[in-house]
């Protein structure tokens, strides 16, 4: 009872508006449901089909219908604050780190004369090396999401639920759904910007921490900065010092001048004419460090991948060529086109009978250039039936691209094409191999109109073949950059004559 009153509060405060959740919200909440759903679309809902709906409308519905009974928006929501409290706690304690590595330097050393680039290199060699990995995992092609870290995530966030919500993690869907949660916002492109976002706010955090601490110690003690080297000369100092000072003395912070950095060598500190006024250009200098080359960089490229997060949650897409998209296809929105006469083929005496009208909902362009791949004889008379009752003047130009010199001679026909539909018919059965996928990319390309991908398929494989290779096809045209909609099943009865 419990868990329903929770879920039953969380929906009424999320779901209740859900015409109002915007595009990414919904798209994460199909994916919600095929998560639950697993491979194949096993629950069922009534959707108000329409032939003015995409396909990805009605399968916006349906989730948006099958929410009010899983609580998944419930669920996603969770997961989000959970998230969310996490990421600040984790500031929090690095921000506590922060100080405490500055406080802690500060009274383990036995007097007060502090070796200045000891200090810098400290605090900022291991930000340059976490930076260096950041732009090599960055900008790296392989996800290393999926493993270790959903592994120790899920191990976190189960000690948490099990200590704080016990009743709501109990719920038969809920590990299922974080582990789709954690996929959507972890992984690929998204999570390639949240997580970099949370490493440069970790890092941010503790540079913030470090330089209020910084700034506490330095008001309540007395600290002589000097430098020592048994390489490096005063010249070599010397630069490094102006170098690292450029920034901040533009922006009218008090740096060391030459003569308080010439006189800072160690054992020479008795010999300035100002002692105050070298600490207060050696700490001015420190401080605004920490600030300049520690906190704005990591504050800029925080606020710079929080943004392309967003920017990639607006842009987050769903994968149709799935195999679970595909089979729902044809549920929601089946994507056909058939015979509409019976004319059998006097050469292979057969005849083809036509498709229940009440599937056949894929529109043809009126006008199109047709090609055949690598089809065998029986397919390629049933392509030549389809295009002799859809576009017989077209019929002529109808030829079956086996080899090398077809391919060519083809792809020189349509090259003199303008703002001409091509609609390309394959075996559905057939593997679309990496010559097909690059000669599909290549149609795409070189035609001005819509390209068409018709899968004719003879009634001969089970059905469970079938799925298999539809969904192959699928992906292949997504790889191709076809329009999806644009993949038409051709379902033809053969009847013995």
């Amino acid at each position: 009872m419990s868990v329903s009153i929770y879920y039953s509060f969380i929906n009424g405060l999320t779901v209740s508006k859900e015409h109002s959740l915007d595009l990414f919200k919904q798209r994460l909440l199909a994916e919600g449901v095929r998560s639950i759903e697993g491979e194949l679309p096993v629950l069922t809902t009534t959707v108000s089909t329409s032939k003015d709906k995409t396909f990805e409308l009605l399968l916006l519905e349906r989730a948006q219908k099958l929410d009010s009974t899983l609580h998944i928006s419930a669920h996603f929501v969770h997961f989000q604050r959970l998230t969310m409290n996490l990421f600040r706690v984790l500031s929090l304690i690095v921000l506590i780190i922060g100080g405490l590595s500055v406080k802690q330097f500060f009274f383990t050393v036995a007097d007060s004369q502090i070796n200045f680039f000891w200090v810098f290199t400290l605090f900022f060699i291991p930000n340059m090396i976490s930076l260096l990995l950041w732009l090599l995992f960055f900008f790296q092609s392989k996800e290393l999401t999926q493993g270790w870290l959903l592994r120790s995530c899920m191990y976190i966030c189960r000690k948490i639920e099990q200590r704080f919500n016990r009743n709501a993690s109990q719920d038969v869907h809920f590990w299922t759904l974080f582990k789709c949660y954690f996929a959507v916002f972890f992984t690929d492109k998204l999570g390639r910007y949240q997580l970099s976002a949370l490493t440069h706010r970790l890092w941010f955090s503790y540079f913030l921490g470090a330089t209020l601490m910084l700034v506490a110690m330095l008001a309540t003690h007395q600290v002589d900065f000097i430098w020592q080297s048994s390489i490096l000369s005063v010249a070599n100092l010397q630069w490094l010092t102006e170098l690292l000072a450029y920034l901040p003395g533009q922006l009218g912070v008090l740096v060391p001048n030459i003569a308080q950095i010439q006189e800072s060598h160690l054992g020479a500190l008795n010999v300035l004419a100002d002692e105050q006024a070298s600490r207060l250009a050696w700490s001015t200098l420190l401080i605004s460090s920490f600030i300049i080359y520690g906190m704005l960089p990591r504050l800029f490229l925080w606020g710079l991948m929080s943004l392309l997060s967003k920017v990639n949650k607006n842009n987050f897409t769903l994968d149709f060529s799935l195999a679970y998209y595909v089979k729902l296809r044809q549920v929601l929105k089946p994507n056909v086109t058939s015979l509409g006469i019976s004319d059998p083929d006097r050469h292979l005496n057969r005849s083809y009978t036509p498709v229940d009208a009440h599937i056949s909902t894929a529109a043809l362009p009126a006008t199109f250039y047709p090609v055949a791949l690598e089809l065998s004889e029986s397919q390629l008379a049933i392509c030549e039936q389809h295009v002799r009752e859809y576009c017989p003047e077209q019929l002529p130009c109808l030829q079956n691209v086996c080899d090398f010199d077809s391919q060519q001679a083809m792809l020189a026909n349509i090259a003199t094409l303008q703002h001409m539909h091509l609609v390309v018919y394959v075996s559905l059965l057939r593997l679309p191999d990496r010559g097909l996928l690059r000669l599909l990319s290549t149609l795409k390309r070189s035609m001005e109109g819509s390209l068409y991908l018709l899968l004719i398929d003879e009634n001969k494989q089970p059905q469970e073949n079938k799925e298999k290779r539809r969904s192959d096809w699928y992906s292949a045209a997504a790889q191709a950059n076809l329009c999806l909609d644009n993949v038409i099943q051709f379902t033809c009865n053969n009847e013995g004559a």
